[in-house]
């Protein structure tokens, strides 16, 4: 039954065009946020504030914008909206590859994020458009699936080009992910439901589901632990993800590849989790996973800390990046569950297990 319900979702030529769109431009993010890493750390030489401040370029005008731009996805055209923002994303990728300074590359990258924050709700809000409802689930977690799998192969792909090429040739990769998201996107259909009455809603509807967002977040205790663990846990994954990169160059000066390779061991145990979550029913005792999660982060991370160079072989670092990767994996997966959980549950009582 399950794959007669690919093949269905596939048979969708508006999802199978989306979703090559979606995984191209993931695998070209990936390369390039690889490329940036390496060039802060092993080109420029950059200290540990201005690496600090590259998740921040990528991540803080998501975070800002975010609320704003789930508003205009559901107002506006979707996929015009997803062709404007890869326009975006290689104009700036465009100007990343001529930049030479560490602050002038920050001011690109965090450019191109503000750009860049129409996609993922225009491209969550067309899924809902163009796919059926009973199909929704299945879309969204091949997607995801397909995320993970990014993580892994585009990092180690990084580490590989590294050694007949210069990380500015990764970064071309990324405009080159690109320009086939752009004519992917160019031969889509219009999403044309419901826009016309969508588009209509007054600024005041806007503000209104803007502020029961929040209340709902307020009013449901359950829903306000899922978001505060989700962003603290995130917060601290970009942290590693940043300072991981200082400590490699500073014990491993002549193998930037390694950066590569550990990225790629932590997408690998998240993708193993997440398989492992999507394959239960149910979930009990969340809190405990949780919980799991990030003892193991903080134990590959401790791991991670014990590395002597010295005494140890450099792929001795890798072990630690898979159990890190689990514990990543569970943090982030199970907190999103509970945000999902929670909110269509607001007006039951929420019980210590969820459906993820």
């Amino acid at each position: 039954m399950k794959v007669l319900k690919k093949e269905k979702l596939f048979a969708n030529s508006s999802y199978k065009k989306l979703f090559i769109s979606s995984t191209g431009a993931s695998f070209g993010d990936l390369f390039d946020m690889f490329a940036v890493m390496t060039l802060f750390t092993y080109v420029w030489h950059a200290n540990s504030l201005w690496i600090t401040l590259i998740p921040v370029a990528y991540a803080l005008p998501s975070i800002l914008l975010s609320q704003a731009a789930g508003n205009l996805a559901d107002r506006y055209d979707k996929v015009q909206l997803m062709f404007l923002s890869e326009l975006v994303r290689l104009l700036f990728t465009c100007l990343l590859f001529f930049t030479n300074e560490p602050l002038l590359a920050l001011g690109v990258l965090t450019l191109r994020s503000m750009g860049s924050v129409m996609k993922v709700p225009a491209q969550l809000a067309y899924v809902r458009e163009v796919v059926k409802e009973d199909q929704l689930l299945q879309a969204s977690t091949l997607q995801n699936i397909m995320f993970q799998i990014a993580k892994v192969v585009g990092p180690f792909l990084g580490s590989a080009a590294l050694t007949i090429t210069t990380p500015k040739a990764c970064i071309l990769v990324n405009a080159a992910a690109c320009m086939i998201s752009i004519g992917v996107l160019f031969s889509l259909k219009k999403a044309g439901k419901n826009i016309q009455g969508q588009a209509a809603r007054s600024s005041h509807q806007v503000k209104e589901t803007y502020s029961n967002g929040w209340k709902i977040v307020f009013q449901h205790s359950i829903l306000l632990r899922a978001v505060i663990l989700f962003h603290l846990s995130y917060f601290v994954v970009m942290l590693v993800d940043a300072q991981i990169s200082i400590f490699l160059r500073d014990v491993l000066p002549h193998h930037p590849e390694m950066l590569g390779w550990l990225l790629s061991g932590i997408g690998l145990g998240a993708l193993a989790t997440g398989v492992y979550l999507n394959r239960k029913k149910q979930v009990h005792h969340p809190f405990r996973l949780l919980s799991l999660g990030l003892l193991l982060f903080g134990g590959a991370l401790f791991f991670i800390s014990c590395f002597n160079p010295a005494v140890m072989s450099r792929y001795f670092i890798l072990i630690a990046a898979p159990i890190g990767g689990a514990g990543v994996g569970l943090n982030l997966l199970l907190t999103i569950s509970f945000k999902h959980t929670a909110t269509r549950n607001t007006s039951e009582k929420c019980t210590d297990s969820l459906t993820p």
